[in-house]
């Protein structure tokens, strides 16, 4: 995995220099929290065609500002991307009785299911502030819950998998332009199928994802009530490991299924968002691949969110 994450690094570095926003980056969190005290609830929708299928993802995320630098949020998703359990045929046998599978059939319905519960833990750790810019660093924790049969090697925290995760946010904030590098990495729980004794030990994984905004509208403020229009782009760097595949404690050999093998990529995915009287917030976008190709998804995805704070009075 050394080339690619040397390549992803690379290729930070090269769009670094196009730093074109209001901090409310859609797909990655910023250095900064919510305010102390305040409790923002975010309902985010993904939807792709997958084989005559529409495949319809939801995450309803709690964020709560517990103080000027800690954030605590917790988020619930629910999808039809896969089945409760391993399809049938999903392992096969040769004729001298190994394992092995083809990876599954694209385009099977499956049911809308609960997928996970994911806690993340946010601490900002630096601050330099001053009038219409500032620089803030962020390290965070991540603890997802879920035991889901999902047949892509590629780990996901929020949806597909169990397990935890932990990274570093550096955001830089200059009047009307904003960028952000959200760095980390992911390790997996295991799926068991206790029925068939199958179980998939997905692979570890390492992203380097990088934000850019701009503050297209209003030229000039004049009260909290305007309208903010912010243009994103935003592109997801990830790379991870193949997929290991047993039965009864057999390796299943893996014939050319490039979902569970091992990975990387580069997406690009642009926004808009409007801010309606400062508090409410709607989100549109559109995720297409520049290279590669994750599994995960199939191309091009859409995204809607919509987010609104809640402000709690403090104890005197």
């Amino acid at each position: 995995m050394k080339n690619r994450f040397l390549f992803f690094f690379l290729f930070s570095s090269f769009l670094h220099s196009f730093i074109c926003a209001q901090e409310l980056f859609p797909h990655n969190d910023p250095a900064s929290n919510v305010g102390k005290n305040v409790l923002a609830v975010r309902a985010s929708s993904e939807f792709f065609e997958d084989g005559g299928q529409t495949r319809s993802f939801q995450a309803y995320k709690f964020m709560f500002g517990l103080s000027s630098k800690w954030m605590l949020t917790e988020t619930f998703s629910f999808s039809n991307h896969h089945s409760p359990r391993l399809p049938g045929g999903f392992i096969q046998h040769d004729s001298l009785g190994n394992p092995y599978t083809n990876g599954v059939k694209r385009g099977s319905p499956y049911p809308y299911l609960f997928e996970s519960l994911d806690v993340n833990i946010k601490y900002r750790f630096l601050s330099h502030d001053s009038e219409h810019r500032h620089f803030r660093m962020a390290a965070y924790l991540d603890l997802a819950g879920g035991n889901e049969a999902h047949y892509e090697a590629e780990p996901e925290l929020i949806g597909d998998n169990g397990g935890a995760g932990a990274g570093l946010i550096a955001t830089l904030l200059l009047h009307k332009f904003a960028v952000s590098i959200n760095t980390g990495g992911i390790v997996p729980t295991d799926y068991t199928d206790a029925f068939s004794g199958v179980a998939i030990s997905y692979g570890k994984a390492a992203y380097l994802n990088l934000s850019l905004g701009y503050l297209v509208y209003p030229g000039t403020y004049r009260n909290y009530n305007q309208t903010n229009i912010n243009l994103y782009a935003e592109f997801q760097c990830k790379a991870y490991d193949g997929a290991v595949i047993s039965e009864n404690g057999r390796e299943v050999m893996i014939h050319h299924v490039p979902a569970l093998e091992s990975g990387s990529y580069v997406e690009f995915r642009p926004s808009v968002q409007f801010i309606i009287h400062s508090n409410t917030r709607i989100d549109l976008s559109v995720a297409t691949p520049i290279y590669n190709r994750s599994w995960a998804h199939n191309d091009p995805a859409f995204f809607f969110t919509l987010q609104q704070n809640i402000f709690f009075k403090s104890k005197s």
